[in-house]
């Protein structure tokens, strides 16, 4: 199972905050100021008077200067959204350190979008997709890794308009374009955190080994100075693609490196 230093998370939330666009999602009456008009004591700007329109919001201020007859709008509170998608497959647990990392990232943005008011929801990803509900941080460490993500099923309960911060590793055999297609879709923004380790990002020669896939699979292959080079050609293509998919839709893609750990992984998530 994995775990998290409960300490570090709370240390990194006192340091940083989470950028969420209260524009993107409403939830009746909430905490903050949105951008458009609403309830709130906030001002926001007038419009024309129209007939039926609540006499109580004229701006008898504006009519005493041209009689013109104006109604006050105020702005909308809201209460923005932030969905987590956690990768729970098989290959994010292929080293304790990248499961633990993925871990604290999902916990410290639970805890900076709790901060800032928005409302927190997690899916595990792990075959199929799994809503954590409950306390959230005893069903981080109670996640049980298997098989391979199934990032690219559906999933019909995400909310429309909320953010999303998919935790992934983002080596799922459909590439990201269809993992953006579908959960990207009627999302505000989507940005995916990749959590990889050194050897996934930088292989080195190793002579002749047997390589198993843990979610299906292995070879026997001669991992030489060529194959290492042709693996990073296409895992630079992989990342391309992960890049120009989720383009326009936010932060796009920062990659973190499990061998360098949680500090250097917030470090890197502020400088997005």
């Amino acid at each position: 199972m994995p775990d998290f230093d409960a300490q570090a998370v709370a240390a990194a939330a006192r340091r940083v905050r989470l950028a969420v666009d209260p524009r993107r999602r409403r939830h009746g009456a909430g905490n903050r100021l949105g951008s458009g008009p609403g309830a709130s004591l906030e001002f926001h700007d007038h419009r024309p008077y129209v007939a039926g329109d609540d006499l109580r919001h004229l701006d008898w201020g504006v009519y005493g200067r041209s009689e013109q007859l104006v109604l006050r709008r105020h702005r909308v509170e809201v209460t923005p959204r932030v969905e987590i998608l956690f990768d729970a497959s098989m290959s994010m647990a292929i080293r304790p350190a990248k499961l633990a990392l993925a871990t604290a990232i999902a916990a410290l943005i639970a805890t900076l979008a709790e901060a800032d008011g928005a409302r927190a929801h997690l899916w595990s990803f792990a075959g199929s997709p799994r809503r954590l509900a409950g306390q959230w941080r005893a069903e981080l460490r109670a996640l049980k890794p298997a098989g391979a993500a199934g990032l690219e099923q559906p999933v019909a309960q995400l909310a429309a308009g909320a953010e999303r911060v998919l935790i992934s590793d983002g080596l799922c055999p459909a590439g990201g374009a269809q993992v953006a297609r579908t959960l990207g879709h009627g999302t505000g923004r989507l940005c995916l955190i990749q959590v990889l380790c050194r050897d996934e990002v930088d292989p080195q020669p190793a002579g002749a080994v047997r390589l198993e896939d843990v979610e299906g699979g292995a070879a026997d292959l001669v991992l030489d100075a060529a194959a290492c080079a042709l693996y990073r050609e296409r895992f630079a293509r992989h990342q391309g693609e992960w890049q120009r998919a989720l383009s326009g839709r936010g932060t796009g893609v920062v990659a973190v490196v499990a061998d360098d750990g949680f500090d250097a992984a917030v470090t890197a998530l502020v400088r997005g």
